[in-house]
């Protein structure tokens, strides 16, 4: 980020306060990761958030992740750690470097709206995001990127992760060049059996399409109330190979995408029955 033209840093204490100075030449802050990285135009204050209290992670079932908490803070909590066999901690450790995940926050990698590992993973698991926009409310992580919330002013001030429940696992794979190097594609999957053996609920989240992830419902859907065998599993890879909006850029072409895609899913669905059949590694 250029900074010639900035002239005023702001730290607001609250969040009326912070939202009252945010507007078209005002930017918010949290860890100042991707801030930094980035021109933006007519941008004249930073608006430093790292002074509200929101920088907690709380475990009553599932999880409450205060905004500013930053990816380590997550990384090395033992609840989350633990979650799911792991899986977010899993993710977690191929996100940038140490360094990066120290500084990065929840709230500023959510809100920024592209390249991450950490948005397909909350998506599979159902994760919500509180908001402040001069009220509070909460919405569904899917529903925030799907209204574009991203992209408007509305302050995340906390990130919920659901409780698991019985007979359910998840499983995350990206796929990339160098391990520090944007994923060329990653795939998230959650997957919840009954007491039959059939699937009851399933979500699988696609990313780096090479847009932000989205769920891929018609993929889940050809789950529901079927047996995880290997037929299965390939056929809700196919659906997604085929429903993702692969495009070409300088990393990757549609068609690779697609391939890549086929095979996470495929691969994931896979790692999640072996979760549920032979229990945590």
């Amino acid at each position: 980020m250029s900074l010639t033209g900035i002239t005023s840093y702001l730290r607001p204490g609250t969040l009326e306060e912070a939202w009252a100075l945010l507007g078209e030449q005002a930017l918010a802050v949290g860890g100042g990761t991707d801030v930094i990285r980035h021109s933006y135009t007519g941008v004249t204050a930073l608006v430093d958030l790292g002074a509200l209290p929101l920088r907690y992670l709380r475990q009553d079932g599932g999880f409450a992740v205060g905004a500013t908490a930053t990816l380590t803070d997550m990384l090395e909590h033992p609840g989350l750690a633990a979650h799911l066999d792991g899986v977010m901690a899993g993710m977690l450790r191929g996100v940038g470097s140490p360094l990066l995940r120290n500084a990065a926050t929840i709230g500023g990698h959510l809100a920024r709206g592209r390249y991450s590992d950490v948005v397909p993973v909350l998506l599979a698991l159902g994760a919500t995001v509180a908001l402040f926009d001069g009220t509070e409310r909460t919405l569904a992580l899917a529903d925030y990127y799907r209204e574009g919330g991203h992209r408007r002013r509305d302050l995340i001030t906390e990130v919920g992760i659901p409780a698991a429940g019985a007979d359910t696992a998840a499983a995350f794979l990206k796929f990339t060049r160098v391990a520090f190097d944007f994923a060329l594609l990653n795939v998230a999957v959650l997957v919840r059996r009954d007491v039959a053996g059939k699937v009851s609920e399933c979500r699988v989240a696609v990313g780096e399409t090479p847009g932000l992830a989205a769920l891929v419902g018609p993929a889940a859907d050809c789950l529901l109330g079927r047996t995880l065998a290997d037929e299965h599993l390939a056929a809700a890879a196919d659906i997604a190979a085929g429903e993702i909006p692969a495009q070409d850029d300088q990393r990757a072409s549609a068609d690779y995408r697609r391939a890549l895609c086929r095979v996470g899913v495929r691969r994931c669905l896979a790692d999640a029955r072996r979760r549920l059949e032979d229990g945590p590694r």
